[in-house]
């Protein structure tokens, strides 16, 4: 008995196994998304960047519970060469455990998208970044390098890119006007109103 049970076991394994290896020639939105691992793939607010003829997928790779919005892991790679079948590289940039650091756990990460640079022979990593504890306040960009693609990348410095600076044909009535000093609920009609009024553009041309 326990020789047929030992038995059994290892054919489930091994069917496991196939069918999270098994190539797929489609996806279905909505659907989990699964990696060559199996695991439903972790990767959101994602860039994709195509190299040497593999697509890289970088995204913020979320947990579950209220500090999901928050960077508790870090920057999640995958690769492909179809864009359907996905498989893990790891963690690209992690977060970092020094309470000083801008990327700290506990830190926002968001909209990662990376793009190789020829004349350094490096690969750079932009991403939307916000200080522990500050919510959306700090509106800056975090820049990040590695020489491989994968990463793992080293954390090099946050700025305000666009600081003083109004993007091309934003329409000279919106230029003026309060910014929210207080926060306002995402998604909510006051924040979708001052979306349309300017104000989080107002707000993204403070000082650096």
């Amino acid at each position: 008995m326990m020789l047929h049970r030992t038995v059994l076991l290892t054919i489930a394994c091994a069917v496991a196994c196939a069918q999270s290896t098994q190539k797929v020639p489609t996806f279905r939105p909505g659907e989990i998304w699964r990696d060559n691992h199996g695991v439903h793939i972790n990767a959101h607010g994602g860039g994709i960047l195509l190299h040497d003829g593999t697509y890289y997928w970088f995204g913020e790779h979320k947990i579950a519970g209220p500090l999901g919005n928050s960077a508790m892991v870090g920057v999640h790679c995958y690769s492909s060469h179809d864009l359907y079948n996905w498989n893990d590289e790891g963690i690209a940039l992690p977060v970092s455990k020094d309470p000083k650091s801008d990327i700290v756990a506990g830190s926002i990460i968001e909209r990662p998208k990376v793009i190789y640079n020829a004349k350094t022979r490096k690969f750079v990593m932009w991403f939307h970044l916000e200080p522990k504890g500050a919510g959306y306040e700090g509106a800056r960009t975090g820049v990040a390098v590695s020489d491989r693609v994968a990463g793992p990348y080293t954390y090099l410095r946050s700025l305000r890119t666009a600081a003083g600076t109004w993007p091309l044909n934003f329409p000279n009535v919106l230029k003026v006007g309060p910014v929210p000093t207080v926060p306002i609920p995402q998604g909510s009609t006051p924040w979708m109103q001052a979306n349309l009024m300017g104000a989080i553009v107002r707000r993204l041309r403070g000082n650096p």
